[in-house]
């Protein structure tokens, strides 16, 4: 139904436009002036009610766009009435010949080309009205007495024809028209894309009319009425993007930048609620996890200073316990710390060097491999992938302490990559432990804000650190189990493939300039 109505108006509009310009040919016909006084008097119409809508909404504008095409208009059709009134046969200005209002007309052209092409520049930014209305005043003023006064190049010769001046003042409003449509399609973010159409279209449309008017002789000759028949459409084009939209559907025009600012304000706001229950969660996870370290440190500081009697045995037990917390405490601080960093920063994407970075991840895990007597496998090869090697380097060492943590005695974890069709690569770690059930896999990987149920199964931060730290590049992470005890649990992560072009450049663990908090500590489900 609503696209029926629009296409139906779209319709009528054309039919109304063809009329209107069928009725004024037939009056050329008649009478060339009366056209011409007629297409002009349509102009300064339409130019006085963009300036009238421009002033009379300035206070609701956000940038000074429309502003300055309202002052614009204001004074291009001072001019153009000028022009009006100079044209052969009005009889206002007597002494002068064509000359005159051909003069009007090109001087009118520079002041509108060129201010159009100006106006984009106000799409996001203010200006001063005064400065302007006198920058404006002052330039009309002086062309207007440079052409009454002999000083203005001649446009118009009679006998002759139009001069070389004025040909070729027509070309270079030409391309200043066309310059001012390209900064338009370069700025229409700022625009309704109905509006913008419009706006493209006249421009073309006033282009198209200065090329007609470099070819005539006569001014009641045929290119001059064919150039003030696309004038007329040019003009009916603004009006139906500026009057019209303006007083019709003024949220598409006048009020645009309030529309985009609500959206971005709703948006910063839908940021600003997830990174609250973030930073809720987030002070909640460091209270609990980091009380039961204290709370052991406290009683073993006590039992130290309580009980002065203790034999140096019972002393070192509790140092080294004491030691052990700290050391769990830093890695929790270390957990929190790299979670908050992947969400805030913004790395470079390289080809990496997967087997430097899982040699770095495997030499941080060596004490742990070393104490469970761990058999670690890996391939000879890896497959060239994109990421951000630190990073990556953390997942390696999350999923590969996890494997030994939850594996069977004898340790084994298997390390590998599968290229995928899609332009992925899927890395993944099998280890030989009890598995997984679904309802276990369901609770892992979850977001920050649901950390209590990777709790409950007694993963801790690591696996959601991956999860955030492989979404940040681009890949996905998963685990595959069938929950039974012995087959173990294969846990991946994909990344892209490193590009053909990107050439055979390997980024090294080590090349990074901003290290993860994580490098010295290996981590846990």
């Amino acid at each position: 139904m609503g696209r029926g109505l629009i296409s139906q108006q779209k319709v009528s509009s054309i039919i109304i436009v063809t009329v209107v310009l069928l009725g004024l040919y037939l009056t050329s016909l008649y009478s060339y002036l009366l056209f011409h006084s007629t297409a002009e008097i349509f102009t300064l119409v339409v130019g006085f009610a963009i300036f009238a809508l421009a002033w009379n909404t300035r206070p609701l504008l956000n940038n000074g766009y429309l502003l300055w095409i309202g002052l614009a208009y204001l004074f291009v059709s001072v001019i153009n009435i000028f022009h009006t009134l100079a044209y052969k046969g009005m009889g206002v200005f007597p002494q002068y010949d064509a000359n005159l209002p051909t003069q009007l007309w090109i001087a009118g052209q520079y002041l509108n080309s060129l201010s159009l092409l100006a106006a984009p520049l106000f799409l996001s930014r203010k200006f001063k009205i005064h400065w302007v209305l006198t920058g404006y005043t002052l330039i009309t003023l002086l062309l207007l007495t440079a052409i009454f006064g002999g000083i203005f190049p001649d446009c118009y010769v009679e006998g002759i024809g139009l001069t070389p001046f004025k040909i070729n003042s027509e070309y270079i409003i030409s391309f200043i028209y066309l310059l001012a449509i390209v900064l338009l399609i370069q700025k229409r973010g700022y625009f309704d894309q109905t509006v913008l159409r419009l706006l493209v279209f006249s421009l073309v449309f006033s282009t198209t009319a200065e090329l007609a008017f470099t070819l005539y002789f006569s001014v009641y000759g045929l290119s001059n009425l064919i150039g003030h028949l696309l004038r007329i459409i040019s003009f009916y084009l603004v009006y139906k993007a500026i009057v019209e939209t303006g007083l019709v559907r003024p949220f598409n025009l006048l009020f645009r930048d309030l529309k985009q600012n609500e959206e971005i304000l709703r948006q910063y706001t839908v940021q600003l609620q997830e990174r609250n229950r973030e930073l809720d969660a987030f002070a909640h996870t460091a209270a609990h996890d980091l009380k039961g370290p204290l709370s052991n440190i406290s009683a073993f500081v006590e039992v130290l200073t309580s009980y002065p009697d203790l034999s140096e045995s019972e002393r070192e037990d509790s140092l080294k316990a004491i030691r052990q917390m700290a050391v769990k405490m830093s890695n929790i601080i270390d957990e929190l710390l790299l979670l908050s960093q992947v969400r805030r920063v913004e790395v470079q994407f390289r080809p990496l060097d997967m087997a430097a970075i899982v040699n770095e991840a495997r030499g941080r895990l060596a004490a742990v491999i070393e104490e469970s007597h761990g058999t670690i496998i890996v391939p000879d090869t890896w497959p060239a992938a994109m990421g951000y090697a630190p990073w990556v380097e953390e997942v390696w060492g999350n999923y590969i302490s996890n494997a030994l943590k939850y594996g069977h005695k004898p340790w084994r974890v298997e390390l590998g990559a599968t290229p995928q069709s899609d332009g992925m690569i899927r890395f993944w770690v099998r280890d030989n432990g009890p598995g997984l059930s679904p309802e276990q896999q369901a609770k892992l990987f979850t977001p920050f804000t649901q950390l209590s149920s990777i709790r409950a199964t007694g993963y801790g931060l690591g696996l959601s650190i991956v999860a955030r730290i492989i979404d940040k590049l681009g890949g996905q992470v998963g685990v595959e189990s069938q929950g039974v005890d012995g087959q173990g649990s294969l846990f991946y992560f994909t990344l892209p493939a490193v590009p053909v072009e990107a050439g055979p450049g390997l980024h090294e663990p080590g090349e990074e300039s901003e290290r993860s908090p994580l490098l010295a500590a290996p981590q846990s489900r």
